[in-house]
């Protein structure tokens, strides 16, 4: 935004003075704050509006961040905003949690990586942020400008910095939400700024505002009002950001994994991709949150480390069957300890078994061809988290007898040897024994108990690896959506590695209630149906009742049931006009007090923030006293 000349188009950007932004928001040449002057819009979403600024007192480009959250408010003629008669405790409550955010973003303006307000004023009964501008293109496009991707060995050079940044916003209290190639400009300098900080319903589906919500970066909890978010949201958005960048290849949405998660390992598509930092990614995109990578220090420091804990675990313990002499007793019953001692007895049982074999052998005649063809175990599963591991202490494992093998006559020689595994259960401590037929020196799997989990907890462990696991989503009304609830090879039992294993998993009911519409603009209505499993189609339908891209009506009545399992289909028309604001406008306006910390009311006249610097009593007015930015960073009107 540079001085022009009237009606003299623009060199850098092509901007032609006086275009008009869309008649909701604030007109071209508009001066906020006796400083600002209001440029183009620049991007919008459900708390408010940015505009490219400039500002009088400096002589340089700014950006401007308005409050306005339009689902709650309007503008109908000039600059003032108009509040609904029923959204006033609403507006007021996003508004304070909006100058929150942006006062915890000024005190961190030392952070080079973030772009910290420099300027906060209350004007048209609303709150603006002013941002100094950032030259530079946004990840995206850069990504573009170099063949699409980068190297592993680019991301560790450049990113670092970023990681930090996102780490010290997390011990500030603040969750971003919206990490993506948008959210983040390389500057001419080859600088990356973190950018895009917004309040938390505005990047939450299904709340009061309309959702922005960045599709293959946004956590599975996103997308629902009712789910906990923290550190680990972001750790998500990290990982799917490095997922695109390290891959070219934008990562499934979440809510598409949720249903059927066929998201390939990063390596997958790039083998280039150091196989910690593929297996470092896809933990960090865990659709659980409990079992995501929870903080952006722990990503980092597996990302960089390649830790202990990081490394494949063994969902199964594995039994090497070693070659045999001969032998002719029985070995005695032995109990094993529980808990922590496991191994160690396990360790000494081996060691007295091998002195018991050689005394055996040596004591034998030459007529002996009986052959031990068996080996005891204890197999109470070591299991990888987060496979269930509660009754590991629980229960008592005996060692079976070893059994003796069919003798084969003809040759001399013991037939093939089986290994016999008997897992204890019940309160006598007895079991089932399964066997499989394995060849000397060969290794034996135990299957586990997959059901109660989800296929995403199961797909990045040694489970994945041993077998060859067939999904079959099934739809049912017993167990939650994506679920495992029966196993094609049962637990406790013997199989081969490549051996097929078909999961059950749950669909979710086969029928659904269809939700209301009624407010709902065509995204966060179609978020809302993905969310259910309900299918649908979108078809345009001409109207002036309706804002243009919200949902004017759909095939079936709000609350009907429709029948996802037989391929039913909501057939959903979205509004095609010109419109682009509400008609019904609100004389009920907000008041903000001009003291501090007093209680807000409702007149029907407008009373406008005062300009009256001040800074805030909670606030250390340190921070802003040095001359690190231009302007220092000044706090008017109270909010």
């Amino acid at each position: 935004m540079e001085p022009l000349e009237d009606d003299e188009k623009c060199p850098r950007c092509g901007y032609i003075p006086n275009t008009a932004n869309p008649v909701s928001y604030l007109a071209p040449g508009t001066v906020l704050a006796d400083r600002y002057v209001v440029g183009r819009l620049l991007r919008y979403n459900g708390e408010g509006a940015e505009y490219i600024g400039y500002d009088t007192g400096t002589s340089s480009k700014v950006t401007i961040r308005e409050y306005m959250p339009d689902t709650l408010c309007s503008r109908k003629e000039g600059s003032l905003l108009s509040v609904r008669a029923n959204c006033v405790a609403q507006y007021k409550a996003f508004m304070s949690e909006f100058v929150e955010l942006n006062k915890t973003l000024a005190k961190m303006r030392t952070l080079s990586h973030i772009n910290p307000p420099i300027d906060m004023f209350g004007e048209n009964n609303t709150g603006y942020v002013v941002f100094k501008y950032i030259e530079g293109i946004n990840l995206g496009k850069y990504l573009k400008e170099n063949a699409g991707e980068l190297t592993w060995e680019e991301v560790r050079d450049s990113f670092p910095p970023i990681f930090t940044t996102l780490s010290l916003v997390h011990n500030a209290g603040l969750i971003h939400r919206g990490i993506s190639p948008d959210n983040i400009i390389v500057g001419r300098d080859g600088n990356m700024k973190l950018i895009g900080f917004c309040i938390a319903d505005a990047r939450t589906a299904n709340t009061e505002l309309a959702s922005e919500i960045y599709r293959g970066y946004a956590a599975p909890e996103q997308y629902s009002s009712s789910n906990w978010q923290g550190t680990w949201t972001d750790v998500y958005g990290v990982s799917a950001l490095l997922y695109r960048i390290l891959t070219g290849t934008a990562p499934m949405d979440a809510m598409d994994r949720v249903a059927n998660d066929a998201l390939p390992e990063p390596r997958a598509l790039n083998s280039s991709i150091p196989p910690n930092v593929s297996k470092v990614i896809m933990n960090g995109m865990a659709l659980s949150g409990d079992l995501r990578i929870q903080t952006v220090t722990e990503f980092v420091t597996q990302l960089f480390e390649e830790p202990e804990f990081n490394k494949k675990k063994q969902v199964t313990q594995t039994v090497s069957i070693p070659k045999q002499k001969k032998s002719t007793e029985k070995s005695k019953k032995k109990k094993t300890s529980k808990g922590k001692v496991f191994w160690l007895v396990l360790i000494a049982s081996a060691l007295s078994m091998m002195v018991l074999l050689s005394i055996l052998i040596m004591s034998l005649d030459d007529n002996s061809s009986n052959v031990l063809v068996g080996v005891t175990t204890t197999t109470k599963l070591l299991t990888e988290l987060p496979l269930d591991t509660s009754d590991t202490d629980s229960e008592e494992v005996t060692d079976p007898d070893v059994t003796e093998a069919p003798r084969d006559t003809s040759s001399g020689m013991s037939a093939q040897p089986t290994l016999a595994v008997i897992e204890s259960g019940g309160e006598n401590g007895t079991g089932e024994t399964s066997s499989v037929s394995i060849k000397n020196g060969g290794t034996v799997y135990i299957m586990n108990d997959l059901t109660g989990k989800t296929y995403d907890m199961i797909k990045n462990t040694s489970v994945n690896d041993n077998l060859v696991i067939i999904p079959d989503y099934v739809y049912t009304d017993e167990y939650e959506r994506g679920m495992i609830f029966s196993q094609s090879i049962e637990k406790g039992t013997a199989y081969e590695k490549g051996q097929e294993c078909i999961l059950s998993i749950s669909m979710g009911p086969g029928k659904a209630i269809v939700p209301e519409y009624t407010g709902l603009s065509r995204k966060d209505y179609f978020d809302l149906l993905n969310s259910k499993g309900i299918k649908y189609e979108e078809k345009s339908y001409e109207t002036e009742d309706v804002l243009n891209g919200y949902v004017a009506w759909i095939g079936m009545e709000p609350g009907d049931e429709i029948n996802i399992e037989e391929g039913e289909v909501l057939e959903v028309f979205i509004a095609l006009n010109n419109r682009t604001e509400t008609t019904t406008v609100s004389t009920t306006i907000v008041t903000i007090p001009t003291e501090p910390r007093e209680t807000a009311w409702i007149t029907t006249e407008p009373i406008i923030f005062t300009t009256t610097e001040f800074v805030p009593p909670d606030m250390d007015p340190a921070p802003f006293t040095d001359d690190i930015f231009e302007p220092d960073v000044t706090i008017r009107g109270d909010y």
